[in-house]
């Protein structure tokens, strides 16, 4: 099946919107808003919680974004008031909160984070992404999550995450994935890859992205391994990479 992927590669994507974890926090409505405001593409995370909203978080515990005890799956979110973030006004979001601020105004790349129920999961996901009329892919490190989406809709752009553990590096090999997923989301901490460039050079048309681009170090690895990348940056941190122009002029993969 054909797809159009080219606006993957195009514009540079912000690893959980454009955030300072002051202000406007990781995976907040205010850091998508800055990623916008700056016409940057937007990555963020998925949960399925115990009382069935889909809601954007990273951590599968709250303790480091909300200094509070609890696992996110589980949390009541008829009070996500309440579960403010790093201390701002921002509280966890809501999946179709998200999609509604954004309106197809950016490039979206959304991880389906590892469950057990990935059923139930990624049938809510797709009922609140169906008519959804932006851009968007689905991204996993699960690779039933990968097999769920590629079985229902391979219609939707997949990508599978690739961790730089041994043991998912083994099981993504082994799963060969590239056969169906139109882009591997590598670990920047895995380039340069022999398999990458392997497996790239025996399928032409597989995108690789990589995460996550801090440093002018990891910027120097994204442009000659990968096709676009997931950057954060931070202008109190003189180690970080300053803001970015959002066109991607960074990558030329040389294989």
């Amino acid at each position: 099946m054909q797809k159009e992927k080219q606006w993957l590669t195009k514009t540079l994507i912000t690893h959980r919107g454009l955030h300072d974890n002051k202000v406007y926090p990781e995976n907040s409505l205010g850091a998508f808003e800055q990623a916008i405001e700056h016409g940057y593409g937007i990555e963020f995370d998925l949960y399925l919680t115990k009382d069935g909203e889909v809601i954007v978080h990273h951590d599968l515990f709250i303790k480091r974004t909300c200094g509070k005890k609890g696992v996110v799956t589980k949390i009541d979110t008829s009070k996500l008031e309440d579960y403010k973030l790093y201390g701002t006004e921002y509280s966890i979001p809501r999946f179709k909160d998200v999609l509604k601020l954004v309106d197809g105004k950016v490039n979206l790349v959304i991880e389906i984070k590892r469950t057990h129920r990935v059923k139930a999961t990624c049938e809510k996901i797709w009922d609140i992404l169906k008519d959804y009329k932006g851009k968007y892919c689905i991204e996993s490190f699960d690779i039933n999550i990968v097999k769920w989406w590629h079985k229902h809709h391979p219609e939707i752009i997949l990508g599978q995450l690739c961790d730089t553990y041994l043991l998912h590096k083994l099981e993504v090999r082994a799963c060969r994935h590239y056969r169906f997923a139109d882009f591997y989301a590598v670990g920047i901490k895995n380039l340069p890859s022999k398999y990458y460039q392997k497996i790239c050079n025996k399928n032409k048309d597989l995108t690789i992205l990589t995460w996550t681009v801090r440093t002018p170090q990891d910027l120097e690895l994204a442009s000659h391994n990968a096709d676009n990348f997931i950057f954060e940056t931070n202008r109190k941190n003189p180690d970080y990479i300053p803001l970015p122009d959002k066109e991607n002029t960074y990558c030329h993969r040389n294989y």
